[in-house]
């Protein structure tokens, strides 16, 4: 008897034993990070040697095309101004009350220019004010015209307080099959060479 007992004793314990294992290897398997698909990058994969680049711009008021400007200068990219085909008004507050109608109506307003051959480009910087927490609704007419594909898009704007954050989810939408990277919100010279730096666009 007392040895039939010690048998079921030895299989009960040894039966535990393998429960517990599986548990830990659910579990060690569960806890394993796992990269989200869509997620923004820190860094350009690789830098930007030997890739050839363009900063893709809107500015309203020449903020965003300074910052432009100083992109180009710092990487050597081509340079290209998304123009709409219907200019906003001059005045601020008629501007906004336009940029705010188009924002509710999801509207995707006509742009007068393209990029010859967007295809060449393996990074394209894409600049913007912010007008209600997003970029103008015709900067992602301009993404959607393109096969981004393979591609990387890095967003940077300009603001009066409202960061980047609320604009990065429509770029990625809008720029299907890229690979954002994390964008820049500042206008000051050199927190954007910084960024360059920080992002491996420039050494």
């Amino acid at each position: 008897m007392k040895k039939l007992v010690t048998m079921m004793v030895t299989a009960f314990a040894a039966l535990m034993l393998v429960g517990c294992g599986a548990s830990e290897s659910g579990s060690a398997s569960a806890a394993a990070p796992q990269a989200k698909a869509g997620a923004i990058a820190d860094t350009i994969d690789g830098g930007l040697q030997g890739k050839k680049v363009l900063v893709a711009y809107y500015s309203w008021s020449g903020n965003t095309k300074a910052v432009a400007e100083q992109i180009q200068r710092e990487t050597g990219a081509d340079i290209f101004f998304i123009r709409p085909q219907t200019a906003y008004p001059g005045d601020y507050r008629e501007c906004v009350d336009i940029a705010k109608e188009e924002m509710n109506e999801n509207a995707r307003p006509a742009v007068a220019n393209k990029v010859e051959n967007m295809d060449q480009y393996d990074v394209v910087f894409v600049g913007y004010p912010i007008w209600w927490g997003k970029a103008p609704m015709f900067v992602y007419t301009f993404l959607e015209s393109y096969n981004f594909q393979g591609k990387t898009v890095v967003p940077f704007c300009t603001t009066g307080g409202t960061p980047i954050g609320g604009s990065l989810a429509d770029a990625q939408k809008s720029a299907a099959g890229a690979q954002l990277v994390r964008g820049s919100d500042s206008s000051d010279p050199a927190a954007v060479s910084k960024w360059l730096k920080d992002i491996h666009a420039v050494q």
